[in-house]
């Protein structure tokens, strides 16, 4: 009888799984050269677009997902990268968390909406691989120091946008979707400030909510590369389109925005010599005749014991007023006389002028990130354009 009943399971599995998964589930529906996506994999994707609230046609966002994907993974495969399962569990960890969910937590709510967790796990490694694949491949051109980077003069001279954002995230639970999107549907009317942010208040599932949804100034370049595209072209007061995000939907009013150049600011060190000696009017005039760099000077002065020549070399703003003074109406190699204490005659010669970047290690990386980003950026956007037209795709 247990053996009977172990048949009966076994067969009632496989009668359910004939009904869950028809003959042509797995059958290739794309095929991109020889790798094949089945009819399965197109599906679970145009599923786990619709749970996400994803925005465009899903069906159409999914097949042309799914074929970058193979083209990705093929490309980590040739430049040798792997996944790591300690990446992947930290990004999918990061992503169910949008939702106040764990990664359990969220893998049940995608099997109860069909979706499987294996379709969730491709979804996020592909953009793991991609990241090393990029870097592999375009190590060799950012071999250049962070000081070649910041003397990059076309990136120096383009201005940085920042924007001030308030932001709304409206929460969808199972069932509530429809009223969730006729909130949505409301807040994107509002074209005053104070009308959004009182908005956030009331229907914001976000940290900021406290603060009616505002966020400080943002650097463009640092914002989510979903979130960019929204913001882009936006006026003023103007409410971004929907975006949707595990556990919601997100949207995102322009408060102000404003144009920052990165100023690297110099501190100039100086190299001076300073001599205080007795007025001596044939002195001068050998000094006249016969100094012409710094070193001349001890030529002619060590041959006077009581006088002493101080050299100094120091950051321009940290020396007194008067002698900040002075020292900028002259040019390397150039002195002057002066009277000093005592009436005493003074002079002082610029030997060097040299400027240090006076930006902190910190911020100097941090520029030299955002530049190799956006040069990544680009260079992964050419990429998968080139991968995709040199592609054989064929559609079942």
């Amino acid at each position: 009888m247990k053996i009977l009943a172990i048949i009966i399971f076994i067969f009632s599995v496989f009668q359910t799984s004939e009904v869950a998964f028809s003959k042509d589930s797995f059958s290739p529906a794309i095929l991109v050269d020889d790798l094949i996506i089945t009819n399965y994999e197109l599906n679970q994707r145009e599923l786990f677009f619709k749970f996400l609230n994803f925005p465009g046609d899903h069906r159409k966002e999914a097949v042309k997902s799914l074929v970058e994907d193979r083209l990705k993974e093929r490309a980590a495969k040739k430049f040798g990268i792997e996944i790591n399962r300690e990446a992947l569990d930290f990004e999918m960890t990061t992503f169910a968390r949008r939702a106040n969910l764990n990664i359990n937590q969220f893998t049940q709510r995608l099997e109860q909406a069909g979706i499987d967790r294996v379709t969730w796990e491709n979804y996020m490694k592909i953009p793991i691989l991609w990241f090393g694949t990029v870097n592999r491949k375009f190590a060799s051109e950012f071999s250049a120091t962070s000081q070649n980077s910041l003397n990059d003069t076309q990136f120096l001279a383009k201005p940085e946008a920042q924007v001030l954002l308030t932001e709304i995230i409206v929460p969808t639970k199972s069932g509530t979707e429809e009223k969730a999107n006729e909130i949505v549907k409301k807040l994107r009317e509002i074209t005053t400030l104070e009308k959004f942010s009182a908005a956030a208040y009331k229907y914001s599932a976000a940290p900021t909510r406290e603060l009616g949804g505002k966020i400080t100034w943002q650097n463009i370049s640092n914002l989510p590369s979903a979130v960019k595209p929204l913001i882009s072209g936006l006026s003023i007061g103007e409410v971004s389109a929907p975006l949707p995000i595990p556990g919601g939907i997100a949207l995102f009013q322009l408060r102000d925005i404003r144009e920052e150049k990165y100023k690297i600011q110099q501190s100039e060190f100086i190299d001076f010599i300073q001599i205080d000696f007795k007025k001596n009017s044939k002195l001068e005039n050998n000094l006249l005749a016969n100094v012409f760099v710094c070193e001349d000077l001890y030529s002619i002065f060590n041959k006077f014991k009581k006088t002493k020549i101080i050299r100094k070399n120091a950051k321009t703003n940290s020396l007194p007023k008067s002698i900040q003074k002075l020292l900028a109406k002259m040019d390397k190699n150039e002195f002057v006389i002066s009277e000093a204490e005592n009436r005493n005659s003074r002079l002082t010669m610029v030997c060097q002028r040299r400027e240090m970047n006076s930006m902190s290690k910190e911020k100097m990386q941090e520029i030299n990130q955002q530049i190799t980003n956006k040069k990544l950026y680009s260079l992964a956007n050419s990429y998968i354009a080139n991968l995709r037209q040199e592609a054989t795709i064929t559609y079942k």
